[in-house]
C-alpha cells in the first residue's frame, strides 16, 4: 500500500471515530423534558405491583459505628412504619412522620422524612405526582445535566453538574429509578441517595442501601438484608 493510500486509511479511520465520539456525545447529552421522566418513574413504580413491602435493615448514625436492626413496613397509599430498638419508632402517615420511644409523646419529625419512603409507600401515582412534588421542593425543572452515580448513569433535574448547593433529584437515566435527592431543611442541605438498585437482595424493589447526608455529612447509613412483598399489615400497624 502506498503511503498515500495508508495517510487516506488513517484520516478516514479517524473521521469514523470522531463521528461515534459525537454520536455517543449527543446521546448522552439528551435530557428529556421532566414530565416524560416523571412519567417513566411512575410506570416503572405501577409495574412493580407492590402496595405492601418489608424491608429488615441494618443501621448506624452519626453518634454510632454499631449498627441496629430495624424493620421497615411500607404501605400504599402512603404509609410507613419504622421499628427500631428499644421501643423506637416512626410513623409516617399522610406525608407527615412522627418519632415515639417507649411511652413518651410522639415528636413531630423534619418535613423530609417522608421522602426516604415515598416512591416505595405509594403506588398507581400518576407522573404528574412527582412533577408536582419537585416544584414544591424548590427544584429548578428548567435546569438540568448529565451525571455518574455509583457507575450509573444520571438525569439531574434542578442543577448543574458542579452544583451541589441546591434542591435536586437524580434519577437513573435507563432505569428511571431514583437516585438522589437533595432538600433545603431551613438553612440545611438534606441529601438522600439510594445506592445499589439491582442487588440480589432487593433488584428493582429497593436499593441495597439508603443513606442520608446533612451539609455534606453522613447522618445515618442502612443497609438492606431483606425485602418481602405482600406481608399482612393491618392499618393499626401504622397508628400515633
Amino acid at each position: 500500500m502506498s503511503a498515500v493510500g495508508s495517510q487516506m486509511n488513517r484520516v478516514v479511520a479517524i473521521g469514523a471515530v470522531m463521528v461515534g465520539l459525537l454520536t455517543a456525545a449527543t446521546v448522552l447529552a439528551y435530557i428529556p423534558p421532566p414530565d416524560f421522566l416523571s412519567g417513566r418513574m411512575a410506570d416503572k413504580r405501577a409495574r412493580m405491583k407492590f402496595r405492601r413491602l418489608q424491608v429488615t435493615m441494618l443501621c448506624r448514625d452519626d453518634a454510632s459505628a454499631t449498627e441496629r436492626k430495624e424493620l421497615l413496613y411500607l404501605k400504599a397509599p402512603g404509609l410507613v412504619r419504622r421499628q427500631g430498638p428499644a421501643g423506637e419508632l416512626t410513623i409516617c402517615r399522610q406525608g407527615k412522620c412522627f418519632r415515639k420511644q417507649g411511652e413518651a409523646k410522639p415528636t413531630r419529625l423534619p418535613a423530609w422524612s417522608y421522602l426516604p419512603y415515598l416512591y416505595f409507600a405509594e403506588h398507581g401515582v400518576k407522573g404528574s405526582r412527582y412533577t408536582s412534588l419537585f416544584k414544591s421542593l424548590g427544584i429548578d425543572l428548567k435546569v438540568d445535566t448529565v451525571s455518574r452515580f455509583h457507575s450509573r448513569q444520571a438525569v439531574i433535574l434542578g442543577a448543574k453538574n458542579w452544583e451541589r448547593d441546591r434542591p435536586q433529584f437524580w434519577l437513573d437515566k435507563e432505569l428511571y429509578l431514583p437516585l438522589r435527592l437533595m432538600v433545603r431543611d431551613a438553612s440545611a442541605l438534606v441529601d438522600i441517595l439510594w445506592i445499589g438498585w439491582g442487588s440480589k437482595t432487593g433488584g428493582d424493589w429497593f436499593p441495597d442501601r439508603i443513606e442520608i447526608r446533612i451539609d455534606g455529612a453522613v447522618t445515618e447509613t442502612c443497609r438492606v438484608t431483606e425485602v418481602k412483598s405482600g406481608v399482612s399489615m393491618p392499618d393499626s400497624l401504622f397508628a400515633w
